[in-house]
């Protein structure tokens, strides 16, 4: 049932396709698609075929499904955020809701020349997503959907790494980075790992009970794992003003008659914000706290006897 569903919401979309490539597609044989079109014409939905080279299996035309409450815009809105979901993991629940989306989106309107498919793209994919990365997306979302225990070797922001089992709750791409939170059975508590952190993750054939925790309660900014914030007045030359601006909000930043920029902002101090600041290089000086001054003094130090030795 679910793969003739799939073969309508696919011919409403691309209008024709041959049965040899809705069985590579669906992974079966010639005669099962053969039976399912038959089944499909059967339940009421005409199906039309046409022969030679060009030729295949479409839907007739003028058989849509009723968009009913959802305006063309919201439905295309819908389809764009989809997309950008998709763009993270491979998964082919998110395939099908496309396909069945998309069929409530009239194809003349769609692609009239008066506006714009998609006037929004949505792309979550991180900058930097390898294989492994997606491969650990969709091992843990398996693993979330099967209750099933995973085990991985986890480094920590000072550097030490252990071993950590949990039972998987949910992921969470925040910003730009995937996180698994789950229940640690060493930490006996709930916790955020972050999958970049994350090495020879695999599933194990333990299974566990469904947590009494629901995700929407999640107190996230409580929740999660931030460092003390420090207060921080900094001076940022000319040449760093794109940086600064793509980096701060107008309101932290404040234009000097000399062409720098003076930025008031507070943020965590961890080793982010160490690494940040360096990565500016001259074009920074740190007016205040001492104490980051301090840190980069001797940091700067240390870089220059590397060098001249």
């Amino acid at each position: 049932m679910e793969r003739m569903i799939a073969i309508i919401m696919m011919l409403l979309n691309r209008r024709r396709m041959s049965a040899q490539q809705l069985a590579s597609h669906f992974e079966v044989s010639l005669r099962t698609i053969y039976r399912d079109l038959e089944a499909i014409n059967a339940a009421g939905i005409p199906i039309v075929a046409f022969p030679g080279s060009s030729g295949g299996y479409e839907i007739m035309e003028n058989f849509t499904i009723d968009r009913q409450y959802l305006s063309l815009e919201e439905l295309v809105t819908v389809i764009a955020a989809l997309k950008g979901v998709q763009s993270t993991a491979e998964d082919q629940q998110i395939a099908l809701l496309l396909e069945k989306i998309k069929t409530l989106v009239p194809v003349k309107e769609s692609e009239s020349g008066t506006r714009t498919a998609y006037p929004i793209v949505y792309d979550f994919n991180p900058w930097g997503s390898t294989q492994e990365s997606m491969r650990k997306v969709n091992l843990l979302r398996e693993a979330v959907e099967r209750r099933q225990r995973v085990s991985f070797l986890y480094t920590k922001p000072q550097g030490d790494a252990g071993e950590r089992t949990i039972e998987p709750v949910t992921l969470v791409l925040k910003g730009y980075v995937w996180y698994v939170y789950g229940y640690c059975l060493w930490r006996q508590s709930y916790r955020f790992f972050r999958l970049s952190r994350i090495a020879d993750l695999c599933a194990l054939p333990e299974s566990f009970e469904g947590h009494d925790n629901p995700v929407e309660k999640l107190t996230w900014l409580e929740e999660w794992d931030r460092a003390d914030e420090v207060s921080l007045v900094m001076e940022f030359s000319a040449s760093a003003h794109v940086r600064v601006r793509d980096m701060f909000s107008p309101e932290q930043i404040e234009p000097m008659q000399n062409g720098s920029l003076l930025v008031r902002a507070s943020l965590p101090n961890d080793e982010w914000l160490h690494g940040m600041l360096l990565s500016f290089g001259d074009a920074l000086a740190v007016i205040a706290p001492e104490s980051i001054r301090d840190r980069i003094r001797e940091t700067a130090k240390k870089m220059l006897s590397r060098y001249e030795s």
